[in-house]
């Protein structure tokens, strides 16, 4: 596939990683997060959990390591969050490879019921794995230890001007999705490019908004995105408004 001019949407610091992956592939990329990533306040935990969770980067990076917990038992959904808690100091780390609901499925298998888990992660998480691991028999509770918030629409003001020139745009998550839904109602029926989302529940709600197409990598893996965008693997997802 010839060379494209994408929209990163991605939070920082993983955009510039996500932007070296594009060029790498002979892409351009703009480099313009949806989302900006805030510490929030929490308690330090005052008992050891059988389990740690984590369903991102940014829950690793935004809770304070414990050296006393680096032999805890941690389950992360991906591997890019599994080396990021191996990196903090965690050494008995698995990774689920997939999205939220691999990682219920590999708590399930791994854990035993009643165990104490604790899920480190959004202050909005995008899906409610602690009452799934409740009632699977877990003793799970959230600790939310960042927040993402929406970038103001005057920071993307000079995107909008670029739309014209724009070949697609690459979305990580649900919330970004929602964001970039936003921000495109904005510019309505200016922008008819493609649409690369990590999983289906982040381009859902794209779905109704898109001009253009909507492609959902095969895996919800920065690799099947990468890939996506080279025109390998993946699946449509139908436009509301172009099937209107």
């Amino acid at each position: 596939m010839s060379s494209q001019f994408l929209w990163v949407t991605r939070s920082s610091p993983y955009a510039f990683l996500t932007g070296h992956h594009l060029r790498s592939a002979g892409h351009k990329p703009l480099i313009a997060p949806v989302l900006n990533i805030r510490p929030v306040s929490y308690a330090p935990l005052s008992k050891m959990p059988d389990a740690l969770v984590f369903t991102s980067t940014h829950g690793v990076t935004n809770y304070h390591f414990d050296p006393e917990m680096a032999e805890v038992r941690v389950f992360a959904v991906g591997q890019r969050t599994a080396r990021t808690a191996r990196d903090a100091g965690y050494r008995n780390v698995t990774s689920a490879d997939g999205n939220v609901s691999d990682l219920q499925d590999l708590l399930a298998s791994r854990v035993a019921r009643g165990s104490s888990v604790v899920h480190l992660g959004a202050a909005e998480p995008a899906g409610d794995l602690t009452c799934k691991l409740v009632s699977q028999g877990f003793a799970a509770r959230h600790i939310p230890v960042y927040e993402s918030l929406d970038v103001p629409s005057d920071t993307l003001r000079p995107v909008g001007a670029a739309l014209p020139w724009l070949d697609g745009v690459l979305v990580h998550s649900p919330k970004a999705g929602r964001r970039l839904a936003r921000f495109l109602l904005e510019y309505e029926n200016l922008w008819h490019g493609t649409i690369f989302c990590i999983s289906r529940a982040a381009a859902q709600p794209i779905s109704a908004v898109a001009g253009g197409q909507v492609l959902v990598a095969q895996y919800p893996t920065e690799n099947a995105l990468i890939a996506l965008v080279g025109g390998d693997g993946g699946y449509p997802l139908p436009s509301g408004k172009a099937h209107a």
